[in-house]
């Protein structure tokens, strides 16, 4: 293996780690907020989030990879393009903001919720332009600061979040608290840029390379904002429909279910090189690759759904009251559709890889319009459950347009179909001993000896086999 390889193997190892540092903070610390804030309030606080993050998407408008590609390939050219990026990014940034404080004060009718709005829009500000500086440092093959600065964010919020809540303080309070965390997310990428990288940088307005950039960035921009609308919309929806409990509700289930993301993440991200090198050199190899992702992928998706949907109804109650119990419902029905929102991570590297990306792009831009039309019609009748209901039909649906273009580029393998029946069963007999034991105990006690029996099935109906282990053991050691 090449120094550059090991770089980039360590770094990639290092970051995935640190994100699954960061995730899992993450939800603890919003279960606590949750726990603590009771439904109304968590959902102001929820939909505050939601608009900050879709006006990031807004703000950054695919900017990111193309800096992270255009200053890899030419390192010298980093600081006239970071320049560039900057001065494009504060005019995106003053247009979004003259937007969002003309027509808050007009569609929102609480003042606190407009408070939190705006300062979900600085939130927006600072992540946007970290986004840009860490991008840069990327670029350099370095991914330690971000990787560091990522749990240090989440250790910011815990500590000054959650004396907040603790003291019961206002809830913009508690929400500056991620605002105090962004800046100095931003600030550090600046200070490693100046100081380790010596690229000093400023606002430039070059026309040529204006062009340039924004005609890169189009397809990444569009695929941006679509992700963040389709992933959401439906908060923004339930707000305005049913009310901020509603959202509170709904947030449980989301965050419960969304929390587990980093896994696909983690794994996508250490088959995506092998993905572009097989597409260029290896076709067999792509295709036996994609396919063994996507087996391991649904033998870590399926426990996960049948096991919190059979805890839900105590794990609920106990972690945030009974205040939260109408989530547990479209907790389950958003769990239904995880296995598929697994294998939607390497569906969407492959055809990434294999240069595909505005196919990509396309399938987001059409479900997340199906993914507004269902939110539109369920959401009156059901709230939470509606939008869990159109979360989960847009999940499968996007899988469903992945996978026919991605047979287009591999031999799909119909045994994976076999696979998850056998899956499945395994699931469901893990879920009757979890029943039993907690007919006798409490239901944190029935957590392992669940795992275990799932592990024996997988085996002894052969879902996974010595093939699969020795696989697992290269791809750990490359």
């Amino acid at each position: 293996m090449s120094v550059t390889q090991r770089r980039i193997a360590t770094n990639t190892t290092f970051y995935i780690a640190a994100l699954s540092v960061q995730k899992v903070l993450s939800f603890v610390y919003f279960s606590y907020l949750a726990r603590s804030l009771g439904t109304d309030l968590t959902g102001k606080y929820f939909f505050a989030m939601s608009v900050a993050a879709i006006i990031t998407a807004a703000i950054d408008l695919g900017f990111t990879p193309v800096l992270t590609r255009e200053v890899a390939k030419e390192p010298e050219h980093a600081k006239s393009i970071l320049s560039q990026i900057i001065g494009l990014k504060i005019i995106f940034a003053a247009i979004v903001a003259a937007g969002v404080f003309m027509i808050v004060p007009h569609v929102i009718d609480e003042v606190i919720v407009r408070h939190l709005i705006y300062i979900g829009v600085a939130i927006a500000f600072a992540d946007s332009f970290a986004l840009t500086f860490y991008a840069t440092i990327r670029a350099h093959q370095n991914l330690t600061y971000e990787s560091v600065t990522a749990m240090l964010f989440q250790v910011i919020v815990i500590i000054v979040g959650g004396f907040a809540v603790y003291r019961g303080a206002d809830i913009r309070i508690i929400m500056s608290a991620i605002l105090l965390a962004s800046i100095f997310n931003a600030t550090v990428p600046i200070v490693v840029i100046v100081k380790k990288l010596g690229i000093r940088f400023r606002t430039s307005y070059d026309w040529p390379l204006t062009k340039h950039l924004i005609r890169l960035t189009i397809p990444f921009a569009l695929a941006a904002v679509f992700t963040k609308l389709y992933a959401y919309l439906d908060t923004v929806f339930l707000r305005f429909m049913s009310g901020d409990a509603a959202v509170g509700i709904y947030s449980v289930a989301y965050k419960a279910t969304f929390a587990f993301q980093f896994l696909p993440l983690a794994f996508v991200a250490a088959l995506y090189p092998a993905f572009s090198y097989f597409w260029n050199n290896d076709k067999e190899r792509l295709t036996d690759t994609f396919m063994r992702s996507m087996h391991y992928l649904l033998i870590i998706a399926m426990p996960i759904t049948f096991g919190v949907s059979a805890l839900a109804f105590w794990v609920i109650p106990a972690v945030y009251t009974d205040a939260y119990n109408g989530a547990i419902v479209p907790l389950i029905v958003l769990l239904s559709s995880l296995p598929f929102l697994f294998l939607n991570f390497p569906v969407a590297a492959l055809l990434n890889a294999c240069n595909k990306q505005n196919v990509q792009t396309l399938n987001l831009g059409i479900t997340m319009a199906l993914n507004v039309v269902l939110n539109l019609i369920l959401i009156p009748k059901y709230g939470p459950l509606g939008a869990a209901i159109a979360s989960s039909v847009s999940t499968l649906f996007i899988f469903v347009l992945g996978i026919i273009a991605a047979r287009r580029l591999v031999s799909f393998d119909w045994s994976l179909v076999t696979t998850f029946i056998r899956l499945v069963i395994a699931a469901v007999v893990m879920c009757i001993v979890t029943g039993a034991i907690m007919r006798a105990t409490n239901w944190y006690f029935a957590v392992v000896p669940a795992a275990v029996v799932y592990l024996v099935l997988i085996y002894l109906l052969r879902v996974v086999k010595q093939d699969d282990l020795r696989y697992l053991k290269t791809l750990v050691r490359r």
